[in-house]
């Protein structure tokens, strides 16, 4: 009897584990998103350690950040903005690609995988609408 519970128990969480999986839809543009690491800071600036600490976002600013920020040219990007040393970062499925991302304070957020990596940039309307970035 025992047996016949643990065949139903497993079966019922794989039905469940494979109807979450393929409920990522690839029309939207990003959703799934999960923050890895919070207030870190770029190991060649050690003295912004406990700076770097306060930047910490919600998946709900994360998902704004993404939504009201713009792409941007890389070469532009290091021409016009200034790259701060404190980030976070996660992942996120995007239009149902998975995707690892780093948003730095200041603005500036990269996404990427094994096959693409885009860099978007939160300007001042941006920032309005997506708070605690900028």
């Amino acid at each position: 009897m025992d047996k016949y519970k643990v065949i139903i128990t497993t079966s019922l969480f794989l039905l469940f584990f494979l109807n979450s999986c393929s409920s990522i839809d690839k029309n939207i543009p990003i959703s799934h998103v999960k923050i890895k690491q919070q207030g870190m800071h770029q190991n060649d600036r050690p003295k912004m350690a406990n700076t770097c600490k306060g930047f910490i976002l919600t998946e709900q600013q994360v998902l704004d950040f993404y939504i009201y920020s713009s792409l941007v040219n890389e070469n532009l990007l290091s021409n016009k903005y200034k790259i701060l040393p404190c980030y976070i970062s996660g992942t996120a499925y995007i239009y149902g690609e998975l995707f690892s991302w780093r948003i730095r304070s200041g603005g500036i957020g990269e996404f990427f995988n094994d096959n693409k990596r885009f860099l978007k940039v939160c300007g001042k309307n941006c920032c309005k609408k997506a708070t605690g970035i900028c």
